[in-house]
């Protein structure tokens, strides 16, 4: 079968590679296409500290089941099943919490084990929830972002009535807008990029800033910054109202640094928030897409073949698109 292998950074190919092979606890799936997101492009550049080379990577995937280990019986071939490719030990301090994504010794799909950019691949039953026949795979594939939203939003708390900026239109900071519209927000949006503006605007998001410089300071009762630019960190900081929020959505490359006043912090009871990936929330998140289903078409502006990574990669690069999916 065919696969996306990285042998070292900014070192991949589209290559022959053996089947997967099903343990126990695993089912083979037949990949039915799998997201690409800023993580991806930090695995290629050697900014993913999980990734043991050679790698398959990709993890905002799903598929069909074709086979399944003897001890699953509770999935049979046939299913489509979306994919939470988290793996954390089970028995530290954070997990035991119920803080996996902590884990020191966190691993996951398309970094430490084999991902969707591939025809096939074998996964841990306990990992995939099953969608139903009619949500189409351009919707059930965004289960995996979705996630990392909710529990970004989770984090955040309460937030009926409170005004919020996402910073960054990208599919991270677009699915964080949506989720906090619907939870009673007023929300508007800062992005530069012309094609994400008029997607931005096809959502029905009215208020939205082409740059930081446009909106008053202070202005929202939460901000996100959904780019891990240190210059829209700052900008979404200074946005903060008195007794306001920063939740910080964006992966900053990781010797990125930012300014922010310690003063304001204490004198306006500032609140500033980290969110990691998935944290029990992939289920809700499988479940919140058929509720979301007519506001994500057309989320997935462009699909491409897997033999095509390249394009994938220029197309999320160049801010061009929102949601890319690699097709086997």
């Amino acid at each position: 079968m065919r696969a996306l292998v990285l042998n070292g950074i900014q070192d991949w190919s589209i290559q022959e590679v053996p089947e997967p092979q099903a343990r126990a606890d695993e089912v083979i799936l037949e990949v039915a296409g799998c997201g690409m997101c800023g993580t991806d492009l930090h695995t290629l550049t050697g900014g993913n500290k999980l990734v043991r080379f050679p790698a398959v990577p990709g993890h905002e995937f799903g598929g069909t089941v074709l086979s399944v280990g003897r001890e699953v019986d509770w999935l049979r071939a046939g299913q489509r099943v979306v994919v939470d490719p988290s793996y954390s030990c089970g028995h530290c301090a954070q997990c035991q919490a119920g803080r996996g994504n902590l884990c020191p010794d966190k691993g996951g799909y398309g970094s430490r084990f084999p991902g969707g950019f591939a025809q096939r691949v074998a996964v841990r039953a306990r990992s995939c929830v099953p969608v139903p026949d009619d949500l189409e795979w351009n919707v059930a594939l965004l289960a995996e972002p979705l996630a990392c939203v909710l529990h970004g939003v989770d984090r955040l708390g309460a937030t009926v009535g409170r005004d919020a900026i996402v910073f960054g239109a990208g599919p991270i900071g677009l699915l964080t807008a949506i989720l906090l519209r619907r939870q009673g927000s007023q929300v508007s949006i800062v992005e530069s990029s012309d094609f994400r503006r008029a997607v931005v605007a096809r959502h029905g998001f009215d208020a939205v800033a082409r740059v930081p410089e446009e909106l008053p300071e202070p202005s929202a009762d939460v901000t996100v910054d959904a780019t891990g630019v240190p210059a829209a960190i700052e900008s979404a900081f200074a946005a903060t109202r008195r007794g306001g929020s920063l939740l910080l959505m964006g992966v900053a490359h990781a010797g990125a640094t930012v300014t922010l006043s310690p003063h304001l912090i204490n004198w306006h009871e500032l609140t500033i928030i980290g969110s990691m990936a998935v944290n029990n929330s992939f289920h809700r998140a499988v479940t919140l897409l058929g509720a979301l289903a007519t506001e994500l078409i057309g989320f997935v502006t462009d699909t491409v073949p897997l033999d095509d990574f390249g394009q994938a990669l220029d197309l999320v690069t160049s801010q061009r698109s929102l949601k890319v999916l690699v097709r086997p």
